[in-house]
C-alpha cells in the first residue's frame, strides 16, 4: 500500500510541475483592441438611394419579386430596438428613423451596434441577432419560410441603384 501511496504521490507531483512549466510558457494575454475594430467600420454612404426609400418601397419590391406575400404583415414591438418593426412570412425588417432618432435612446444604441458589430443584444437580455442591413433597413431572416438566399440577395439591392 504505500508503494502505490509514493506512486500516485509523484505522479501527481510530476503532473503539477508539468502544468506550472505549461502555464510559465504560454504567452501573456492580451485584451481585444475594440478602438482599432470600430475605427475599421466603414462610414456610411448617406447620399445613397437607400437611405431615401420607405418600408412601403421595400415591402414592394420585396413582394414584386415574389419573395414576400405584403397579406402576411405582422407589426413586431420595435421599442428599445427600432422605429418600426414588421414581419412577413417569417422574415422580419427593421427600419430605424435616425433624422428623428434620440442618440441616447434604445433605439439609436441598437442601430449603433448593428452597423460597428453587426448584432444587436436585443433589449440587453443577451440575446443576439445579427440581421443583414441596407442604409437604414435591417432584415432577420431566421424565421423566413421561403428563399433565404434569393430574399437576401433581393434586400442588399434595394436602393443600391445610381
Amino acid at each position: 500500500m504505500k508503494k502505490f501511496t509514493i506512486v500516485s504521490s509523484l505522479l501527481f507531483v510530476l503532473l503539477f510541475c508539468g502544468m506550472v512549466g505549461y502555464v510559465a510558457s504560454s504567452e501573456d494575454f492580451t485584451p481585444p483592441k475594440e478602438e482599432e475594430e470600430e475605427a475599421a467600420v466603414p462610414e456610411e454612404d448617406r447620399e445613397a438611394p437607400v437611405w431615401n426609400k420607405t418600408v412601403d418601397e421595400l415591402v414592394s419590391f420585396l413582394e414584386g419579386k415574389g419573395l414576400i406575400h405584403a397579406d402576411s404583415k405582422v407589426t413586431l414591438s420595435a421599442e428599445g430596438l427600432c422605429t418600426l418593426a414588421l414581419k412577413y412570412d417569417g422574415a422580419e425588417i427593421y427600419w430605424w428613423d435616425l433624422e428623428n432618432l434620440d442618440p441616447e435612446s434604445g433605439e439609436y444604441q441598437a442601430y449603433e451596434s448593428l452597423r460597428t458589430k453587426g448584432e444587436i443584444d436585443l433589449y440587453g437580455a443577451g440575446t443576439i441577432i445579427m440581421p443583414k442591413k441596407n442604409g437604414p433597413f435591417a432584415l432577420l431572416l431566421t424565421y423566413y419560410e421561403g428563399d433565404v438566399q434569393a430574399l437576401e440577395k433581393a434586400f442588399g439591392e434595394f436602393g443600391q441603384e445610381n
